[in-house]
C-alpha cells in the first residue's frame, strides 16, 4: 500500500496545475486545502483509507473508516468518563476550599493572640557590642537620658545628652546616633562637647550648653516622601540663658542661618494630649510634627506665618495663624505629633522612688524606682530637662509617642560581716505600650556586683531604650565601682 505521501503529492501536483490554469484557487481555497492535508496527515486511519481509494481499494478504505470511527467513539466514552470522575473530584474539593474563608478570621485571630501572647512575654536583655571605653576616670560617665526614634526598618535614632560640661572627654558629649538594625554598631551623626560659655550658630566639636535638640525623619521641600533622618536644634542666638536670647529652631544640614523663632506662647495640643512649648525656655521646647508632610511646622514670631521646616530648607506659607483657637484648629484638621526636644544637659532622667514616694532622679544604685516616659493619665513625662522621650516612626509614614514603663529593685551592697561580704544585685522591668494601648514588648535586666562588697549599678535606667520592631537597645548601668563608660547593645530573643 502507498503512503500517504505519494497521494498527497498527487493532489498537489495537480492543485499546483490548476492554480496555474485560467482560474487559480483563491487564497482561502489554499488555506482549506492546506488544513485538510494536515487533518489527513494527523490520523493514521484516515491515511490509510485516503490510500485506499488512491489504490481503489474501496474495501480496504471502508473498514478503516469504521476502525476510526470506533476508535474516536471510544476516545470521546473515555474522555467522558474522566471529566465526571475529575468533576467529582473538584466538586469535593470546591466544598474544602469553601471552608477557607470561614477559617480566616479564626486564623487572624490565632496570629494576633501569638503577637499578644509573645509581647506579654518578659524577654531577658543580652549584651552584645560595647559602645564606650570602660574607665576608672569620671569624665567617662554616660548620661542615662535619651531620646529615642524607632523605626519600623528596625534602626533606633537616638540623641544621647552630655552628662556634664566642660569635660574634655569624647564620651561626655551630646551624641547624635543611629543603632544599626542587628545591633553590631553605632553610627554617629555628630558629637559636641558641652559649654557654658562657648557660642557657636553652626556646632561641630562644641556647643553651647543651654539648648536641646531631637533626631528625627524629615521630607524634602519638593518631594515629602523623601524622608531621612536629621538632627534638629533648638538654641540660643547668643551666649546668654535668658528667655530674651532664644533664637529657635533650625536643621542641622541647613544651618543657623535656617533659624524660626516660634510665636512665644501660642500654643497647641497633638491627638494625643501633647502640648507644644513655645515659652521660649532653653531647655523646654516642643514642636508640631506633620505626619503627611514630614516637616516641622510653627508659628513664626515676627510674621504669624506658619513655616514648614524641610531637611533641605523652610516653606514660608500663606497660612497666617492670628491666636490660639486658630492654631488648635488647624491642628485639629490635621495628622500632627508634638515633639519634645531634649535637654543638652541630662545626667539621669526622673522618676518615682518607691521608698519615700517621690519624684527624684534615677541616680541611686541603692533606691528602687518605678515610672514612666510618655502620656499616661493625662500627664505628659516627655524629653525636656527631666525625662527620657520614646517614640517610634510606622511603616504608615507616622511619628507617634509611645509610652516607656519601668520598675526598679536594687540592693544596696552589704558591708563584711561574720558571714563575709555579699554581692548586691538590682533587676529592672520595660513595658513598651503605644497610645492605643497595645504592648509593643516587655524587658528585663538583671545586674549584680563585679566587685565584692559593692552594689550592681544604677538598674533603674540602665534600659536606656528597646526598638519594639526587633528588640534591640541600649544598656549602660552608668557606673560599677571604679568604672564608668559601660554603654553596649543589647539584644532580647
Amino acid at each position: 500500500m502507498a503512503s500517504i505521501q505519494t497521494a498527497v503529492q498527487v493532489m498537489v501536483d495537480k492543485l499546483v496545475a490548476d492554480m496555474q490554469g485560467e482560474q487559480p484557487l483563491s487564497a482561502e481555497e489554499q488555506a482549506l486545502v492546506s488544513n485538510a492535508i494536515t487533518k489527513l496527515a494527523d490520523n493514521e486511519k484516515l491515511e490509510q483509507a485516503v490510500v485506499a481509494v488512491a489504490e481503489s481499494h474501496i474495501d480496504d478504505a471502508t473498514t478503516a473508516l469504521q476502525q476510526a470511527a470506533q476508535v474516536g467513539q471510544t476516545s470521546l466514552q473515555q474522555a467522558a468518563q474522566t471529566l465526571n470522575d475529575n468533576g467529582a473530584a473538584l466538586e469535593g474539593k470546591a466544598a474544602k476550599l469553601d471552608q477557607l474563608d470561614a477559617m480566616a478570621p479564626s486564623l487572624a485571630r490565632v496570629e494576633a493572640l501569638q503577637g499578644r501572647a509573645f509581647s506579654n512575654q518578659i524577654k531577658p536583655l543580652f549584651g552584645m557590642v560595647p559602645l564606650e571605653t570602660a574607665h576608672s576616670n569620671a569624665q567617662y560617665r554616660r548620661s542615662t537620658a535619651v531620646l529615642a526614634v524607632y523605626d519600623h526598618s528596625g534602626k533606633t535614632y537616638l540623641v544621647r545628652p552630655g552628662f556634664t560640661h566642660g569635660a574634655d572627654q569624647e564620651q561626655c558629649r551630646l551624641e547624635h546616633l543611629m543603632l544599626e538594625d542587628n545591633g553590631s554598631a553605632k553610627v554617629t551623626t555628630s558629637t559636641s562637647y558641652l559649654y557654658s560659655n562657648v557660642f557657636a550658630q553652626n556646632p561641630t566639636s562644641k556647643v553651647y550648653m543651654y539648648g536641646a535638640s531631637a533626631f528625627l525623619p524629615l521630607g524634602t521641600k519638593d518631594n515629602p516622601a523623601d524622608i531621612d533622618y536629621d538632627v534638629v536644634y533648638s538654641t540660643q542666638d547668643s551666649q546668654a540663658t535668658a528667655t530674651v536670647n532664644y533664637g529657635g529652631v533650625f536643621v542641622r544640614s541647613q544651618g543657623f542661618t535656617s533659624l524660626t523663632k516660634p510665636k512665644q506662647n501660642l500654643n497647641a495640643i497633638d491627638q494625643y494630649g501633647v502640648s507644644t512649648n513655645t515659652s521660649h525656655n532653653y531647655a523646654s521646647v516642643a514642636v508640631l510634627y506633620d505626619n503627611v508632610k514630614h516637616c516641622l511646622v510653627m508659628v513664626d514670631e515676627n510674621t504669624s506665618l506658619l513655616i514648614e521646616k524641610y531637611r533641605d530648607g523652610n516653606v514660608v506659607t500663606n497660612i497666617a495663624i492670628a491666636n490660639q483657637a486658630e492654631l488648635q484648629a488647624y491642628v485639629d484638621a490635621r495628622d500632627f505629633t508634638t515633639v519634645n526636644f531634649i535637654h543638652h544637659l541630662v545626667d539621669h532622667p526622673y522618676g518615682m522612688n518607691r521608698y519615700s514616694g517621690s519624684e527624684s532622679k534615677l541616680s541611686s544604685y541603692a533606691a528602687s524606682y518605678y515610672g514612666f516616659f510618655g502620656v499616661f493619665n493625662n500627664v505628659v513625662k516627655m524629653g525636656g530637662s527631666k525625662y527620657s522621650a520614646h517614640y517610634r516612626f510606622t511603616a504608615e509614614k507616622r511619628l507617634e509617642p509611645l509610652n516607656f514603663f519601668f520598675m526598679s529593685s536594687s540592693e544596696p551592697y552589704r558591708t563584711p560581716s561574720s558571714t563575709g561580704m555579699t554581692n548586691s544585685e538590682g533587676e529592672v522591668t520595660v513595658a513598651l505600650e503605644s497610645q492605643d494601648g497595645e504592648l509593643l514588648g516587655m524587658y528585663s535586666y538583671r545586674s549584680k556586683a563585679d566587685n565584692i562588697g559593692y552594689d550592681a549599678g544604677i538598674v533603674a535606667g540602665s534600659i536606656n531604650c528597646i526598638n519594639p520592631y526587633n528588640h534591640i537597645g541600649l544598656l549602660n548601668e552608668h557606673y560599677l565601682y571604679n568604672q564608668y563608660g559601660l554603654g553596649r547593645t543589647c539584644r532580647a530573643f
